[in-house]
C-alpha cells in the first residue's frame, strides 16, 4: 500500500506514480495494492497537538484504505508459494560471526569453557540492552522468571541457551539438562529415529525460508489440566536475515481458564482432539517438541496437524 504526505497540495502524488511502476516492474516481485493510495496534502496543517489527524473524512477514508490493505495481504498471501526446504546442517558445520570456535560444542562443560574463551561477563556487570540497561544477574532473574520455558537456538544450528529455573528437568514440559547448552542440535535430538528428525529439519528450514513466521504444536498424550503448548518463533537479525529460533513451551490451560473465568464465556461443542488424555507431560519429546511440530494456518507440513505432530 502506497501511503504519502505532502507540505502544500500535491507534492508527493507524482512520486508516488513513479514508485508503483517500479514496485510493479517485472522482478520486483511485489504485490501493490491497486487504488486505494493515501496522499495527506497540507500536512503541516492536517494534525493536532497530539499528532492526530483533524479531518474526520480523510480519518475514514484512510481507515478504508488499511481496510482494504489487510483484505488484499490476506488474498495475496495465499498466493505465495513456500519455498523448498534444502537440508538443514543440524551438526554446526557453518560457523555464523558469533560462534565461539576452540570448544566442541557437546562439550558438557561448554558454557563455563566458552565463556572463560571469550571473557564473557557475569554477575553484576552492566549491559545495555536496545532499551534499557541491566546487569547480567538482572537478565538471569528476568528471564527465570517467564511463565514459559525458553530456549534460542541460533542460524547455525547450536543450541546455546535456556532459563534454567527447574530444579528438576523432569518437571519441565521440554526437558534440558545443563550439559546440553551449547550443543549441536543433531546432539540434542540424537535419541530421534531418522524420520522424526526431518521433523526438526523442517521447522528450521521453514522458520528460515520465511515460509512461516511461527510454528505451534499441541504436544498429544498430556494429562488432564495440561495444553503442553510449543511455540517455535523465527528470529531476524537488523537486515531481515535469519538469526535462529526462540522456543516457548508452556502449559497453555491455566491461561484458557483464566480468560473464560475473567470474560464469563466457556467453551461449547468441537470434536477435535484437543483434549488433552492420558499420560504424563515427560512422555512428550524430551528434547523438543519440534519433531512433534505442524505448521500454522495453510502452511503446515504436509498432512500433520498441531495436536497429533508431523511425527505421528
Amino acid at each position: 500500500m502506497i501511503v504519502g504526505a505532502s507540505y502544500y497540495d500535491q507534492g508527493t502524488s507524482r512520486a508516488q506514480v513513479h514508485l508503483r511502476k517500479i514496485l510493479d516492474a517485472p522482478g520486483v516481485n511485489a504485490y501493490t495494492l491497486p487504488g486505494n493510495e493515501f496522499l495527506l496534502g497540507k500536512a503541516k496543517e492536517a494534525f493536532d497537538n497530539d499528532g492526530n489527524i483533524t479531518n474526520e473524512g480523510t480519518v475514514k477514508f484512510l481507515e478504508t484504505c488499511l481496510d482494504n490493505f489487510v483484505k488484499y495481504v490476506g488474498v495475496v498471501s495465499k498466493l505465495k508459494k513456500p519455498k523448498p526446504i534444502e537440508p538443514e546442517d543440524l551438526d554446526c558445520g557453518k560457523p555464523i560471526a558469533t560462534t565461539i570456535t576452540g570448544v566442541d560444542p557437546d562439550d558438557p562443560d561448554w558454557v563455563e569453557k566458552a565463556a572463560e574463551l571469550v571473557g564473557a561477563v557475569s554477575g553484576d556487570t552492566y549491559v545495555k540492552l536496545d532499551h534499557g540497561i541491566l546487569t547480567v544477574n538482572q537478565i538471569d532473574m528476568f528471564l527465570k522468571a517467564m511463565p514459559f520455558e525458553l530456549t534460542y537456538a541460533d542460524d547455525n544450528n547450536q543450541f546455546l541457551y535456556y532459563n534454567n529455573a527447574h530444579q528438576d528437568p523432569d518437571t519441565m514440559f521440554a526437558k534440558r539438562i545443563l550439559p546440553q547448552s551449547g550443543s549441536r542440535l543433531s546432539t540434542v535430538h540424537n535419541s530421534l529415529p531418522a524420520a522424526r528428525m526431518k521433523n526438526v529439519e523442517w521447522v528450521v528450514g521453514s522458520l528460515r525460508n520465511g515460509n512461516e513466521e511461527y510454528i505451534r504444536t499441541i504436544v498429544p498424550g498430556s494429562p488432564a489440566g495440561v495444553i503442553n503448548t510449543h511455540n517455535y518463533q523465527a528470529m531476524y537479525y537488523p537486515d531481515g536475515s535469519y538469526a535462529g529460533i526462540n522456543e516457548i513451551v508452556f502449559n497453555f490451560q491455566p491461561w484458557l481458564d483464566w480468560y473464560l473465568q475473567t470474560t464469563g464465556q466457556r467453551l461449547v461443542g468441537g470434536s477435535g482432539p484437543f483434549a488433552p488424555a492420558g499420560g504424563g507431560h515427560g512422555d512428550a519429546d524430551a528434547t523438543s517438541g519440534a519433531s512433534d511440530a505442524g505448521g500454522h494456518g495453510d502452511g503446515g507440513h504436509g498432512d500433520a496437524d498441531a495436536t497429533s505432530g508431523a511425527s505421528n
